[in-house]
């Protein structure tokens, strides 16, 4: 069986109710437009184009992150990388400060058992089109250091 064909029958399945939409499989890709869909969430682009999107119903936070950052405006160019296999550093928006409620919402997340999904792709384009992001996992807070943006690193759970 091809990963194509596996890819559709998972999202036949999904659609037809008989797997779960969050058994989310790490390494499978998703169009930006696709993923609120995976929460039982409609897209709206005004939500979904940050790289960091907060869900109450179920509670979740997604971060969606381009690693190639070539083009944006400098204080946009977050220092997204992987530190090693099973590590991710990540930088929050520039208006994230530990105290904030997004701040805190991370620092307490496995307190809280909050969910943290990351999806991340290399470039935003691929072949001239939106590139699709992989889906990496639950990841959980290790630590951080900064405000405005936090610089925290993450490790996978999944």
């Amino acid at each position: 069986m091809t990963d194509e064909l596996r890819e559709q029958l998972r999202t036949f399945a999904r659609l037809k109710s008989v797997i779960d939409p969050l058994s989310m499989e790490v390494g499978q890709r998703f169009m930006r437009e696709e993923i609120p869909g995976l929460f039982g969430q409609v897209f709206n682009p005004g939500s979904w184009h940050s790289g960091h999107v907060v869900l109450r119903n179920p509670s979740a936070h997604i971060l969606l992150v381009t690693l190639n950052k070539q083009g944006k405006a400098a204080d946009l160019r977050y220092l997204d990388r992987w530190v090693d296999d099973r590590h991710f550093h990540w930088q929050t928006q520039n208006q994230t400060s530990p105290e904030s409620s997004r701040g805190q919402a991370i620092i307490q997340q496995e307190a809280s058992g909050l969910p943290i999904h990351l999806f991340i792709r290399e470039n935003k384009l691929e072949n001239g089109k939106a590139a699709p992001f992989t889906y990496h996992g639950r990841v959980r807070y290790q630590k951080h250091t900064g405000s405005k943006p936090m610089s925290i690193d993450f490790e996978l759970m999944d």
